[in-house]
C-alpha cells in the first residue's frame, strides 16, 4: 500500500526537478545610440528603442524583408515610396513574430537581453523619431556567448 504514495512522490520530485532545470541561457547587453554632429561629434544613448531579438532559423522572411531593404536602389525616384512599403512590411513582420525577447531602451539607450542558447539572432531596434522615417535598425550575431554591442541608429552616420 505504501508503494503508490512513494512513487507518486517520486514522480513530483521528478517534475519539479526537470521544471528547475531551465536551459542555458545568454545575455546580450546593449546601447541604442545616435551622435549630434560637430567637432567632437557627441555620441548619446536613444530612450525608447523597442528591440526585438529572433532566432534567425526562424524568421526567414523578416530576413528575406530586411535584406530587401538594404539593396533597394535609388537609382529612380520611386526609391522612397519602396523602402517605406518595405519598412511598414518589415514592422508587420517584427510584431507579427515570435521573437525570444522584446525590451525597451533606457533614459541612457541601454537594454539587457536575456535569451536561450542558440546559433544566430537577429536584433532588430525601432526608434521614434520623426525626423527619420526609416529609424530602424538591425545586427545579426551568435546567440551562443554572452556579448555587449551598440544599435547604431545613425546607420553609420556617427563615423569621422
Amino acid at each position: 500500500m505504501l508503494t503508490k504514495p512513494i512513487a507518486f512522490f517520486a514522480a513530483a520530485c521528478l517534475t519539479a526537478a526537470m521544471l528547475a532545470a531551465s536551459p542555458p541561457k545568454v545575455t546580450l547587453t546593449g546601447k541604442a545610440q545616435s551622435c549630434y554632429p560637430g567637432t567632437p561629434l557627441r555620441l548619446v544613448g536613444i530612450r525608447g528603442v523597442n528591440v526585438s531579438v529572433f532566432q534567425v532559423s526562424k524568421v526567414s522572411a523578416l530576413m528575406t524583408k530586411l535584406k530587401e531593404m538594404d539593396t533597394t536602389s535609388i537609382a529612380n525616384g520611386v526609391w522612397p515610396m519602396r523602402l517605406d512599403t518595405l519598412a511598414k512590411q518589415t514592422d508587420s513582420l517584427v510584431n507579427s513574430s515570435v521573437a525570444l525577447v522584446r525590451v525597451v531602451s533606457d533614459a541612457t539607450g541601454t537594454f539587457k537581453l536575456v535569451i536561450p542558447v542558440t546559433d544566430s539572432v537577429l536584433v532588430y531596434g525601432l526608434g521614434h523619431n520623426e525626423d527619420d522615417p526609416f529609424n530602424q535598425v538591425y545586427t545579426t550575431m551568435s546567440g551562443r556567448a554572452n556579448k555587449s554591442f551598440v544599435l547604431d541608429m545613425s546607420e553609420g552616420g556617427c563615423a569621422p
